[in-house]
């Protein structure tokens, strides 16, 4: 009799979590993509590669005062710049950042008093090649260009 009870328990549960399941299948909506056919759409405020910013004409907003590299816990932004000898402006001539090392704390994006750096929603960086993951001012440039959003917590959402 034992025998015959507990196996009426068993089939009872498995009738009940195939219910379940079954329930979840039909009609719930799927919560699952297809990675990497389909992505999910980050919110705005995620925090992906830090990008540099233009302004309406496409010039980089960055006024050089180097905070950025200053902050980084990792030392990962480097910046380059000589005096103008006309204006007697900083002008930037190269600024590189180490995706490979970046910790995506934000705190670059946190001190620039110009807002021209932000985080993005670029967070898919893997790659073989670690020098390929060095990034300069042109390709920060370019990640930030088509900005869709205005800064949210120091983060943008771009079209990328």
């Amino acid at each position: 009799m034992r025998t015959l009870t507990t196996m009426a328990l068993a089939l009872w549960n498995t009738l009940v979590g195939m219910g379940i399941t079954i329930k979840n299948m039909l009609l719930r909506p799927r919560i699952t993509l297809q990675y990497p056919d389909e992505r999910h759409s980050l919110p705005i405020g995620s925090r992906g590669i830090p990008v540099l910013l233009s302004d309406e004409q496409g010039e980089l907003k960055c006024i050089v005062c180097e905070l950025c590299e200053k902050i980084c816990p990792v030392r990962i932004i480097e910046i380059k710049w000589h005096r103008d000898d006309q204006t007697r402006k900083k002008v930037l001539d190269e600024f590189n950042l180490d995706a490979s090392r970046c910790m995506l704390c934000g705190l670059c994006a946190e001190v620039c008093p110009a807002e021209a750096i932000a985080m993005s929603d670029h967070y898919e960086l893997a790659s073989f090649d670690l020098p390929s993951l060095v990034y300069d001012k042109e390709k920060l440039q370019q990640l930030g260009l088509p900005q869709k959003t205005p800064i949210v917590n120091f983060a943008i959402k771009t079209e990328g």
